[in-house]
């Protein structure tokens, strides 16, 4: 039985056209991919793109479109970057019209719902992080990579006791 070998890309919001760090990280990938072939070994080797992010809807609006027909374009993009590249992925998943992810995560959800919970959360948020900062975590009042104001934000939020 052959050793199986899986890899992954990062699954990438696609609130723009791929850069060059997706087409490195596509290609350092799939040489890894390609290495693991040569050895004889089962790969399987996923991309794909992340289309539920505030990050996009934001990009939509500020373009004037749905955040649907954004999407639906950048990920045309992302799975063409693949092909101008040769990446011998062996499938590229979107998150949000995907009827095996989202029975995937459906699947998932209720797998761990006895361990979820909601608990409102209040904090310092950078939108190009999709991350919440701590005051001290700031360099001088912003974002320590985007070096962007953050945005107060509250919300309801469903959490995964790690303990569990």
């Amino acid at each position: 039985m052959p050793k199986k070998f899986y890899i992954t890309t990062t699954i990438p919001y696609i609130n723009a056209a791929p850069h060059v760090g997706h087409a490195l990280e596509y290609v350092q990938a799939d040489v890894l991919a390609r290495h693991h072939r040569q050895l004889s070994e089962d790969v399987l080797f996923l991309a794909g793109a992340d289309e539920n992010s505030l990050k996009n809807v934001r990009a939509a609006e500020k373009e004037g479109i749905k955040a649907e027909k954004l999407v639906e374009r950048n990920a045309g993009y992302f799975k063409d970057l693949g092909k101008i590249l040769n990446i011998s992925f062996d499938d590229f998943i979107r998150t949000s019209v995907e009827k095996r992810h989202i029975k995937g995560a459906e699947k998932f959800w209720l797998a761990c719902q006895k361990d979820i919970y909601k608990k409102n959360y209040k904090g310092l948020y950078c939108v190009g992080c999709e991350a919440f900062f701590k005051e001290s975590e700031l360099e001088n009042g912003l974002c320590p990579g985007h070096k962007k104001k953050t945005e107060m934000i509250e919300e309801e939020k469903s959490l995964l006791k790690l303990s569990k």
